[in-house]
This record gives C-alpha cells, sequence and structure tokens, in this order.
C-alpha cells in the first residue's frame, strides 16, 4: 500500500513537473509570446546575447586556468604548487591557520578568490542563456543546479583569512562546487539532443564523470593526491565551460 501511494506520488510531481516545462517551452506562453519573439529585432538581438555569453564562457574558463598559474608562480612552491597545494589553500590569505599551522602559499591568493567571483557572478547566467539552447529536458532542475554552483563559487570567495574549519562557508562553498558542478555535467549530457554536438556530448559526459569520481575518492578516502583530485574535479568544470563556449557559437546562426 505505501509503495504504491509512493509511486503514485512519484508519478504525479512528474507529471506537474511536465506541465510547468511545456507551459513555457511549447504552450500558452509560446503562443502568447512567439509572434513576438520571432520580431526579426529580438531574434537577432537574442542570437547576439547568446553568442556574447558562450564567449564569456569561454572566457572565464581560460581566465581561471591563467589566473591559477600567475598565483602558483608566486607562491612558495612555484609550479611544484600544482602537487603540494589545493586550489583551496592557494586561495586562503596569507596568515590564515589551518589544520593549526599558519600558511603563507602566495601573495596573489585573491587572484584565485577574484576568479572564484568572476565565476559566481557568470556561470548561471551562461548556463541559463547559452547553455540551455542546445539542451532538452529537465531545464528547471540543471538551471536549480547552475544557480546553485554559482552560490558554491561565491561562497569559496568569502575566504578572509583568520582560522578555517572543517565545515565552514568555505568549504560548502567547494563541496557545492564540485559535487554539484560535475553531476550537472552528466546530467546534461543526456539533455543533448543536436546531432551535431555529439562530440560536446560525449565531452560533457567523461568529463562530469571524472570530476565527479575524483571528488567522491577525495571526499571519502584520504590521500596524499588530493591536489590533483581537486584539481581533476575542477579542471572538468572548467575545460566543460570552455567547450560549452565553443559548441555554443556553432550552434548561433
Amino acid at each position: 500500500m505505501k509503495q504504491s501511494s509512493l509511486n503514485s506520488l512519484i508519478e504525479t510531481i512528474k507529471n506537474q513537473y511536465q506541465k510547468l516545462e511545456d507551459f513555457f517551452t511549447k504552450g500558452s506562453f509560446g503562443v502568447i509570446f512567439y509572434p513576438i519573439l520571432m520580431h526579426p529585432c529580438v531574434r537577432h538581438s537574442h542570437s547576439f546575447v547568446v553568442k556574447i555569453f558562450a564567449i564569456l564562457s569561454i572566457f572565464i574558463g581560460l581566465y581561471f586556468l591563467f589566473a591559477e598559474l600567475i598565483t602558483i608562480l608566486f607562491s612558495d612552491a612555484s609550479l611544484s604548487a600544482y602537487l603540494s597545494h589545493t586550489i583551496f589553500e592557494l586561495a586562503q590569505p596569507q596568515g590564515t591557520m589551518i589544520d593549526e599551522k599558519v600558511v603563507f602559499n602566495s601573495p596573489l591568493s585573491f587572484v584565485i578568490r577574484a576568479s572564484f567571483l568572476t565565476q559566481g557572478y557568470l556561470f548561471a547566467l551562461i548556463y541559463w542563456f547559452a547553455v540551455m539552447r542546445v539542451t532538452h529536458g529537465i531545464r528547471l532542475i540543471t538551471g536549480l543546479l547552475a544557480v546553485l554552483i554559482s552560490c558554491g563559487m561565491a561562497l569559496i570567495y568569502s575566504a578572509q583569512g583568520g582560522k578555517w574549519t572543517v565545515g565552514g562557508l568555505q568549504n560548502l562553498g567547494v563541496s557545492i562546487t564540485f559535487l554539484l558542478g560535475n553531476l550537472m555535467l552528466i546530467i546534461t549530457a543526456f539533455t543533448i539532443k543536436a546531432s551535431d554536438l555529439s562530440l560536446f556530448k560525449r565531452f560533457s559526459f567523461i568529463a562530469g564523470s571524472l570530476g565527479l569520481t575524483a571528488i567522491l575518492v577525495s571526499l571519502f578516502q584520504p590521500t596524499e593526491y588530493l591536489s590533483l583530485l581537486e584539481r581533476t574535479s575542477l579542471y572538468s568544470l572548467l575545460l566543460w565551460e570552455i567547450a560549452a563556449g565553443f559548441a555554443i557559437l556553432k550552434q548561433v546562426k
């Protein structure tokens, strides 16, 4: 009896969700606004906006990688910091106490934090206004995930020094960004239907799977390769942003 009620509830939620999405994509909303949206001025403006967000997607992915390189070059370990320090550690201001030790990793830690803030401001907007152009289905779920990822990036930026504690806001931001970010890549892969984007679809699934596996291993299996696992989970997201930008530019006429 309980199983039957649960199945009925799940089916009801599924139907209501589909009705809501159909309203905005196929139903009354589209009927009312379709003539306006198809006006040449509006259509061309929309394509221009999509192109801008696609270019921003490429930019913020490359910018983060470049910002990390600059921060590492000025760090205490130089290029070996890729192996000895996590990105989160490099983002901590000098003088922050972690595990009862005061860290002085890099005087340019603010560059990493600024990169996270840029991601926080733009990631959800890029997904909503550009990536959704090439996806179909469960857009409300992936759109919500994009908003949560942006919030996670902003929380990482909030590191201001002092004593870092497990369970703090920055740690919460890392968990949200890396876990939900890679999960969203996998879900997005299943919503890409265009045949000419099959390569991007496969890349989304592979990158998300690798990133999700890496962050889960780092969370549940202590290892000396934490910095590599963390970078794998974040780089999968950054490289996906770059690939998404080029894929969307290819689609926009």
